[in-house]
């Protein structure tokens, strides 16, 4: 038996969490009291926690550090792309969002892409030349079969 120090009742272990960091291995505050705390923190704190998280928020901070654009111009630049890739023309964007092509000589952005168009360009190493030769490759291959 154990007695959480919150709110002062006699409990079995079963009601407590384990926590190594604890002598007895086990958290001081029972489930109950730990979880109502929880649900307390987060109901009072609620605002700040999704002004702090939100999605446009993280989009527009990972996109000015990844590619120096902001989540309007994102949205911008998806808008004059009618929402689509700008090389397959899709309008579905294959996970969460389209991707942010761009040089990687140069760090300039080209467009938005599928996830297909992105990796597809990603692997050939956004090596002309070597795209030149896939489409060879493709059209010479429609010929033998």
């Amino acid at each position: 038996m154990k007695t959480c120090t919150k709110c002062n009742k006699e409990k079995d272990y079963t009601f407590f969490a384990k926590g190594k960091a604890y002598k007895d291995g086990y958290k001081s505050w029972c489930k109950d009291c730990n979880n109502g705390w929880t649900r307390q923190w987060y109901s009072d704190n609620n605002e700040e926690i999704k002004s702090k998280y939100s999605y446009e928020k993280n989009k527009d901070q990972k996109l000015k550090k990844t590619f120096g654009i902001g989540y309007q111009e994102y949205l911008t630049m998806l808008s004059i792309q009618d929402n689509r890739c700008a090389i397959c023309g899709t309008d579905n964007p294959g996970q969460r969002s389209f991707h942010v092509d761009h040089c990687h000589d140069t760090g300039k952005v080209r467009g938005l892409l599928c996830g297909n168009c992105n990796s597809g360009i990603g692997n050939l190493r956004d090596d002309i030349d070597l795209l030149k030769r896939a489409i060879e490759y493709l059209e010479n291959s429609k010929e033998k079969y």
